[in-house]
């Protein structure tokens, strides 16, 4: 039979039977202590040591701690391995306090909800999300608590759920609230447990009436215009959440949008993934990706801005247009570029420190941070003056000099403060006169005993000294030969043999101030400090305005600075329909490519002639990266950034669709083939005539008449009923005769070079189409025992000599849709004059750029060894479009 706990753990349990699903820190004087499951999870996870004590039963209680002045970093390692972590504090002072200590829960930290400065990712927001369940929609809303920002949006039973997946791969979130604790439906609970590690679902039922919601919401976000009822319902549950986690204001979330709207292109689930827009397939890092090449961002903010332009470019003209002015000017301004840039250089994450003073967590090194940030804000802001684009206009309008705020930052707050309140020093010397005299109390206390001392002296004319004991504390001590003349004022403590110790008011109000002065120092400073955190919160939503209007100018120069330094072009943005990019280059293969130089390559599409592009030939000789690069190119245009290219002229695209590559889905079970045909099938029903679908080796995982059957069929029904500008790579050069069919199909291929047995592949897409895979030939590249390359070409030639070969089976594909007379041999024709090297006189593939790269040489100027090395680099260049 157990005993009766002990109060302290009665109190313990108390708390913890309101929080059973969070990691209670229960303070205990200088430690948060933990408990039970608690304890056993918190040491397993922390590799920090569990112990036991003696709380009333027979046995003892597991349990283990940590110092509360070194928290935060446990607590961010148990938040980021998806834990809930709710801090129970005393709320009065243990000194003051016979008995129990009054403790209780001052806020839960949440995955979603973390605030730290170390505790999220500074280039990436963290996000909340809601779902809400409504009469005849989901209204979901994500939450980056640390910045203010939300983004909500509605999705209608009859839509697809593919808009949730779109949704919840592009803001990634950290955490999801189950409003009323409704259950995820089966396959988004699947995407969920495939996609993401340490996400945490958090079921939360709020106790507020549909009405009491949407005024919850209607207020806080009053100057976000008209609504939804039930949108402003599902923001108010969202603020109910908070309030009860965090338990302090949110008035810093204030940043509200719509995800869905009209000027922003869709990039779904699988393009983010294949395209490796912000994360890359290895590792699921950014080395490698767009985001990699782009990046070249001085703050956090405009890291994080960089991100959400990625993941939702513009189809807006105007807005593309204004944005490719301001990179074009910045780039022009090589002066003010760089003075810009070591302006930001200095700027810390202002917009995630404003909603640390709001909620209370703010350091001080935050406000010294914030001070230094502001510092810069007027010289940004003299420069940007000068500047004639209207977007780096508007955004000198958006960033506030910020004066007075910086003024009283900079007398409140000491040059170099502590760490911590606790440890003193943290409000400057002058800002506050009773803290100044306590402070010279509690260092000079000395000094000024010796001061009142003479003054005693002088105003009495008798000698004495000061001394100083435990019992009677403060004193002056008068010899008895000069006790007569002591003033009436003076109060005997003490008799000596051969003196008197007497104190005075003032000696005895020394006294306690400087007994009491450490402790008031601290408490007048956390006062003062809280009252500077609220006059800095009258000015949040300006402040937050400057930062987004900061993050904006830091990503218009970071692709200004990749621009400049990769000698991108400014490409064209028109609404004809079409997409002309002449030498186009893949921006991330081309900055990781070491040993070779990247082949250039068109891309032309219309809707006129060549609307539909059928890319045939040889494995790994670059067709998936044509076709990537393409898309990745007008990721690139529609955010507004140049391109890597010779010129180019570009109509927008509504949405990306691709299907590349190989992969199966274990955790669900799904085979290779069963996920690409769920993605072809999600291209066929979503693809408008307006979208740039890229599809490569349709069909591949199935038997080879199945597999060109498939590819055939879809190859169809995007010419008859989609008329989406349309790159599709196949090995099945069976379907070049479908060009005959489809008036806007074009055949192209890979460029090849033959030399006997010997093949190279250009890496230049051209006009026609192929008749072989030259799979043998890839198999040596990649380094098969001779023995079994040799084994293959034999069974190959066997092969070929029992199955009369393609040219039959491209004859039958073709007549189930030509039923040909007269052009059946059509397919024979184009496969009997592949585009070879050999066969065709495409001439040098790098003609025009040696020719411009040689005429802009200046001879006369140069000397010898530069004009050998620049000798040198043009052969390289010319043996590469040779194949040599």
């Amino acid at each position: 039979m157990s005993k009766k706990l002990t109060p302290m753990m009665e109190q313990y349990m108390d708390i913890k039977s309101r929080h059973p699903e969070e990691l209670l820190f229960f303070r205990l004087g200088d430690f948060y202590e933990m408990f039970n499951e608690d304890a056993i999870t918190a040491s397993r996870e922390l590799n920090i040591t569990l112990t036991g004590r003696p709380t009333g039963d027979e046995e003892k209680t597991p349990m283990c701690g940590v110092p509360f002045h070194a928290a935060e970093s446990y607590i961010e390692t148990l938040v980021k391995k998806g834990y809930k972590v709710a801090i129970c504090e005393q709320l009065e002072n243990p000194r003051a306090v016979k008995g129990i200590v009054k403790r209780d829960v001052i806020k839960v930290i949440t995955p979603g909800t973390v605030m730290t400065e170390n505790g999220n990712d500074a280039r990436s927001n963290n996000f909340l999300s809601l779902f809400y369940v409504v009469k005849d929609a989901w209204v979901l809303v994500f939450c980056d608590v640390s910045t203010g920002e939300v983004i909500w949006d509605r999705i209608l039973p009859n839509e697809k759920r593919t808009d949730i997946f779109d949704a919840l791969a592009m803001y990634r979130p950290a955490e999801i609230i189950l409003a009323n604790e409704v259950s995820l439906p089966q396959d988004v609970q699947d995407f969920v447990d495939n996609q993401f590690s340490n996400l945490v679902l958090s079921p939360y039922t709020a106790h507020e009436t549909n009405r009491e919601l949407s005024d919850l919401g209607a207020k806080h976000f009053s100057d976000m215009g008209l609504m939804e009822e039930d949108v402003l319902e599902a923001l108010g549950y969202m603020l109910t959440y908070l309030h009860d986690v965090i338990k302090t204001e949110t008035s810093h979330i204030s940043y509200v949008h719509k995800l869905s709207v009209g000027n922003r292109m869709i990039l779904d689930t699988a393009s983010l993934r294949h395209l490796e827009i912000t994360h890359n397939l290895r590792d699921g890092g950014t080395k490698g990706t767009l985001l990699d090449v782009l990046d070249r961002t001085l703050t956090p903010m405009g890291a994080r801005l960089l991100k959400q332009w990625l993941e939702s470019p513009l189809t807006d003209v105007a807005q593309i247009q204004r944005r490719q002015a301001a990179i074009a000017e910045i780039i022009s301004r090589g002066a003010e570029r760089e003075q810009l840039r070591s302006y930001l250089d200095t700027i810390y994450d202002f917009e995630r420190i404003v909603g640390r003073i709001e909620t209370g967590s703010v350091s001080p090194r935050d406000f010294t941070s914030l001070r230094e940030s502001l510092q810069c804000l007027p010289h940004i802001k003299k420069t940007l003056s000068e500047c004639q684009s209207i977007a780096l206009q508007t955004l000198n309008q958006n960033v506030y000099s910020h004066t007075d705020l910086y003024e009283l930052l900079k007398d409140a707050i000491a040059e170099q403060p502590a760490l911590t309140l606790k440890d003193g020093r943290v409000i400057r010397d002058g800002y506050n006169a009773e803290l100044d005299e306590l402070r010279s109390l509690a260092t000079n206390s000395q000094e000024w005993l010796e001061r009142l001392e003479s003054e005693v002296k002088d105003a009495t004319g008798i000698k004495l000294k000061t001394g100083y004991n435990k019992v009677f504390g403060y004193y002056f001590e008068v010899t008895h030969a000069n006790a007569a003349q002591v003033p009436a004022y003076f109060i005997r403590k003490q008799t000596l043999a051969n003196a008197e110790r007497y104190i005075t008011p003032e000696l005895k109000e020394f006294e306690i101030k400087i007994l009491s002065a450490k402790e008031k120092i601290v408490a007048l400073e956390q006062q003062l400090y809280q009252d500077l955190r609220m006059q800095v919160k009258q000015v949040v939503r300006d402040v937050q305005e400057t930062a987004r209007a900061l993050a904006e100018l830091d990503v218009l120069a970071s692709l200004a600075v990749v621009g400049y330094e990769e000698n991108y072009i400014c490409p064209t943005i028109v609404m004809n329909g079409q997409i002309n990019i002449r030498d186009g280059r893949h921006p991330v293969i081309e900055k990781f490519l070491k040993r070779e130089v990247f082949v250039p390559n068109d891309i032309m599409l219309n809707h006129d002639e060549e609307e539909f592009l059928l890319i045939t030939g040889p494995n790994m000789a670059g067709k998936s990266t044509y076709m990537r690069q393409a898309a990745i190119l007008m990721v690139m245009a529609q955010i507004g950034s140049f391109i890597p290219a010779r010129e180019a002229s570009i109509s927008p695209v509504d949405r990306v669709f691709t299907r590349v590559g190989a992969s199966d889905d274990i955790s669900t079970g799904q085979s290779t083939f069963m996920v690409e045909m769920k993605e072809v099938a999600y291209i066929l029903e979503n693809a408008t005539s307006n979208s740039l679908v890229i599809l490569d080796e349709i069909g591949r995982g199935t038997s080879t008449f199945d597999g060109l059957s498939i590819a055939q069929a879809v190859v169809e029904h995007i010419c008859k009923h989609i008329h989406a500008k349309t790159l599709f790579a196949t090995h099945y050069h069976e379907l070049i005769p479908l060009e005959e069919t489809y008036p806007k199909l074009k055949n192209y291929t890979v460029a090849v070079k033959e030399k006997g047995k010997d093949v190279a592949f250009l890496r230049r897409i051209i006009r026609g189409g192929a008749d072989r895979s030259y799979g043998i030939h890839v198999a040596k590249l990649a380094g098969l025992p001779q023995s079994v390359l040799k084994r293959a070409e034999v069974i190959l030639q066997s092969l070929e000599t029992d199955h009369p070969g393609s040219d039959d089976l491209s004859q039958r594909v073709g007549n189930v849709e030509l039923q040909v007379g007269s052009s059946t041999n059509a397919g024979r024709m184009v496969m009997n004059n592949k585009p070879t090297m050999d066969s065709m006189d495409v001439g040098n593939l790098f003609t025009h750029s040696v020719v411009d790269s040689l005429l802009a040489v200046d001879v006369m100027s140069m000397t010898p060894i530069e004009a050998l090395n620049t000798l040198y680099q043009l052969q390289e260049e010319a043996r590469k479009g040779g194949g040599k």
